[in-house]
């Protein structure tokens, strides 16, 4: 039970970028559930719980999310 992986999360994702999200969630076929922000009183976005195929597509999509927004 090995390849069972935890899910990925991204916190506080504007409005603005989930449509960024959901194509990056589909490029590594993932799948991925919205939800309020746990606890963050100043929180203006969602929180988003993304699960993906492989442990690989997993940290792509991380590395992608985790670099900085001046693209």
């Amino acid at each position: 039970m090995e390849d069972i992986f935890q899910p990925v999360l991204v916190k506080n994702i504007r409005h603005s970028d989930l449509e960024r999200l959901c194509k990056s969630v589909k490029t590594y076929a993932g799948c991925y559930v919205l939800k309020d922000p746990s606890g963050e009183a100043k929180a203006a976005g969602l929180d988003a719980y993304c699960w993906f195929p492989s442990r690989d597509d997993s940290i792509l999509f991380q590395l992608q999310w985790a670099a900085p927004d001046g693209d």
